[in-house]
C-alpha cells in the first residue's frame, strides 16, 4: 500500500503542502474549518505522520523512549502500562526498547532513540550498568531523561523509585514479628541501587531486633529466576537450611521454589518474603509474603515528571521521588 504524503492530501483539497502541514499541527494561521477538512481527509486517506522527517524541522516529536531490562516480569509489565497510558493521555507516543540486562544493548537503544529525536527518555538500567556516564550523550543532546526503579541518584537526572530500604526493613521486620529469627537474604548486586538499598533494609531490620546473621547467609546475585535458583543452592552450601528467606525480587523467589523442587525440598519448610508481588502468587501451594510495589503508579509518576521537565519553560532541578510499598500481612505466625 502506498504511503500517503502531505502532497497527496494537498492535491485532493487544492491546498499547498505547507497549509496541510500547518493544519495537521493545528497552527493558528489556518482556519478551524480548513483544519477540520484536512484532518478528515488525512484520516480518510490513511495518512500517518513521518515523525523522523518532522523532527528535522521541529524540536518536538511527541515521542518518548522507554528502555527496560525485561518485559516478561509482572513489575515491568504493570509499570509499562502506567507509562503508556499516561503518555497517551498527554498526547505522546512511546518507543519501547528492551535491554535484556545487557548494557551494550542498552547503549544501542539509547543511540537509536537519540537518532529518532525522542523528546525524552525513561530508563530502568540493566544489572550490568554501573556508571551513569553512558547517559552523557543524552545530556549533550539536550534530551530529558528520568530513571525509574533502577537508576542513579545525584547524577543530574530525576529518579522515580520505590522506598527500597524502608520497604525492605518493614518486610523483614514483619517476618521477625511472625517469629522468624534466622532469615537469609538472596540479594541483588550491590552495584545496583535497588540491590544495595534492599540489603540495607534487611540488615537494619535484623539490627533493630538484635539478630545477628552470618555473612554466609547473604548471597549476592541478580534479579531473575535463574539467580534465585543458583543463589539458593549457594546458600545451602555456604550456610545451610533456614526457615525464612528474603528474596530481592519476586522472580528470585520463584527461582528458589524451582531449586527446592529439583532438590526434593518441601516448600512449606521455608517462608519466602519477596520484594514485589504477582497475581500468580495466590496459585502457589505456599504463597510468598510480598512487599507489593505501586507498579502502575510508578510508571505514571515517571512520565508525569518527564513531561514536566520537557514542557517547563525553565530548567528544573532533578528530584528523587520515592513511593511507599505495602507489606502483605495475612500469613500465619511461625509454629
Amino acid at each position: 500500500m502506498k504511503n500517503v504524503r502531505l502532497e497527496d492530501i494537498a492535491k485532493k483539497l487544492n491546498l499547498t503542502k505547507v497549509s496541510v502541514s500547518k493544519a495537521l499541527r493545528d497552527h493558528k494561521d489556518i482556519s478551524l474549518s480548513t483544519r477540520k477538512k484536512v484532518k478528515a481527509m488525512a484520516k480518510k486517506m490513511g495518512y500517518h505522520p513521518n515523525l523522523q522527517a518532522r523532527s528535522l524541522t521541529s524540536r518536538e516529536t511527541k515521542t518518548i523512549g522507554v528502555i527496560v531490562p525485561k518485559i516478561a516480569h509482572t513489575f515491568f509489565a504493570a509499570t509499562i502500562e502506567g507509562i503508556y497510558k499516561t503518555a497517551e493521555e498527554k498526547g505522546y507516543r512511546i518507543l519501547l526498547g528492551v535491554s535484556y540486562e545487557n548494557k551494550d544493548l542498552e547503549q544501542e537503544h539509547i543511540n537509536a532513540m537519540i537518532n529518532m529525536r525522542v523528546d525524552g527518555l525513561v530508563v530502568s538500567v540493566t544489572e550490568q550498568t554501573q556508571d551513569a556516564k553512558i547517559f552523557d550523550t543524552v545530556r549533550d543532546m539536550g534530551i530529558h531523561l528520568v530513571f525509574f526503579d533502577r537508576g542513579f541518584s545525584d547524577v543530574g537526572y530525576s529518579y522515580i523509585k520505590v522506598e527500597d530500604k524502608e520497604s525492605a526493613r518493614k518486610g523483614v521486620h514483619h517476618l521477625i514479628d511472625l517469629g522468624y529469627k534466622e532469615i537469609a537474604h538472596l540479594s541483588g548486586y550491590q552495584t545496583s541501587r535497588i540491590g544495595l538499598e534492599r540489603r540495607m533494609g534487611y540488615e537494619q531490620a535484623l539490627a533493630d531486633a538484635n539478630i545477628e546473621m552470618s555473612e554466609n547467609a547473604i548471597i549476592e546475585g541478580g534479579f531473575s529466576e535463574k539467580d534465585g535458583s543458583s543463589g539458593f543452592e549457594k546458600l545451602l552450601i555456604s550456610y545451610g537450611n533456614v526457615n525464612a528467606i528474603f528474596a530481592v525480587t519476586y522472580p528470585v523467589g520463584l527461582g528458589i521454589l524451582n531449586k527446592m523442587d529439583s532438590l526434593g525440598i518441601d516448600p512449606s519448610s521455608t517462608t519466602i518474603l519477596t520484594f514485589g508481588g504477582s497475581l500468580f502468587n495466590r496459585y502457589l501451594s505456599h504463597p510468598f509474603i510480598c512487599i507489593d510495589q505501586p507498579n502502575y503508579k510508578l510508571g505514571q509518576k515517571t512520565i508525569e515528571r518527564l513531561l514536566l521537565e520537557i514542557e517547563s519553560s525553565e530548567s528544573l532541578d532533578p528530584v528523587t521521588i520515592q513511593l511507599p510499598a505495602k507489606v502483605q500481612t495475612e500469613n500465619k505466625k511461625l509454629s
